[in-house]
């Protein structure tokens, strides 16, 4: 059903619509807001206070391998509401390629308005550009509101992936 006035109208009184969504590359600028997004990110994982400096050390070394990451903001009237990381990477088995989503936040108060799908969209959009043939996500195992959005953004459980953190 296309959206005719009246129903853009009742989107506007309910608060759907918002200000214009820009999507966009991640820029040094941006990752003091990043850091903010990462703490967000922290509270529901349950992990450890995520520092500027250790984030701006992390996101030089990215930019010097673009072609191996990517990292993208979406900001509403110039403030940054969400990031998205991936990793590109090459198998023997999967010859075209992996895109690996690492990281997504969006801010609390700007969740539910499509930004994630928009940013998850971008991957794939970016992994299809580059001849991958995939795109995986991992999410902590009690993170399940991460897993009912991967899953409405059509992602399903096909493997499992285990892990191993070092002290």
């Amino acid at each position: 059903m296309k959206c005719g006035k009246k129903d853009t109208w009742n989107k506007v009184k309910r608060g759907i619509f918002m200000s214009e969504v820009i999507i966009r590359l991640c820029e040094r600028d941006d990752l003091s807001d990043v850091v903010k997004l990462m703490n967000e990110l922290r509270e529901v994982v349950q992990g450890d206070e995520i520092a500027f400096r250790d984030v701006n050390k992390i996101f030089t070394e990215m930019e010097q391998r673009p072609e191996l990451y990517l990292n993208v903001v979406a900001e509403i009237s110039g403030k940054v509401v969400g990031f998205i990381s991936a990793i590109f990477y090459r198998t023997v088995f999967h010859k075209g390629g992996t895109a690996l989503i690492n990281e997504l936040i969006i801010t609390q108060a700007e969740r539910g308005k499509g930004i994630g799908k928009r940013l998850v969209q971008m991957v794939q959009e970016e992994a299809l550009k580059r001849g991958f043939d995939e795109v995986e996500v991992g999410t902590e195992r009690a993170n399940e509101g991460a897993q009912g959005f991967y899953r409405r953004c059509g992602f399903n459980e096909e493997y499992v992936l285990l892990g191993m953190e070092f002290e």
